[in-house]
């Protein structure tokens, strides 16, 4: 049975035409990586069919410099995964469609509301926020097994919604 979010996602992927997913987080601080390790799996499971449509960025902490990328790509969506503390139990994940609002900043870090504001400007696409709950944010330690195991998780769900040949379409 599908969780509530694969639901949601797959309702608001139906159709895309072209989406960018961007993984973002700190390599270096355990769970805070999740995004990136998103978007390593994601990048060595798609098939090349898949790619015409879905285009993998791993953005680290430096997510700004990826607009004009964007602005070029003209996606239809755009998948930000970053590890956000929610107060739920580690691994849960939640997505959120972005509605980019002056009070947006009193939601997200003032970086992140700073970023989706540009985003914003420079993309017509639906913006879309996968947040996966952390466990640990200590510097040198690697991912855990439940935050692992929700990036496996989006891999799969991702995949699924997207035809791995064009005879599948």
């Amino acid at each position: 049975m599908k969780e509530k979010w694969q639901s949601f996602l797959q309702a608001e992927l139906k159709g895309a035409k072209k989406v960018v997913i961007l993984g973002t987080g700190n390599a270096l601080k355990g769970d805070d990586a999740v995004g990136l390790l998103v978007a390593s799996l994601l990048d060595s499971h798609l098939s090349r069919f898949q790619r015409k449509t879905i285009k993998v960025l791993r953005a680290y902490e430096m997510i700004e410099i990826y607009l004009k990328k964007i602005k070029r790509i003209r996606p239809t969506h755009i998948i930000i995964v970053d590890a956000m503390d929610m107060k739920k139990r580690p691994g849960s994940i939640k997505i959120s469609q972005v509605k980019v609002r002056p009070q947006a900043g009193k939601l997200l870090e003032a970086e992140v509301s700073d970023f989706l504001e540009k985003l914003a400007s420079v993309s017509a696409a639906k913006i879309y926020l996968v947040s996966i709950q952390p466990a640990n944010l200590e510097f040198g330690h690697p991912i855990t097994q439940k935050t692992r195991l929700s990036a496996r998780k989006i891999v799969e769900s991702i995949d699924d919604l997207f035809p791995r040949k064009p005879d599948q379409a």
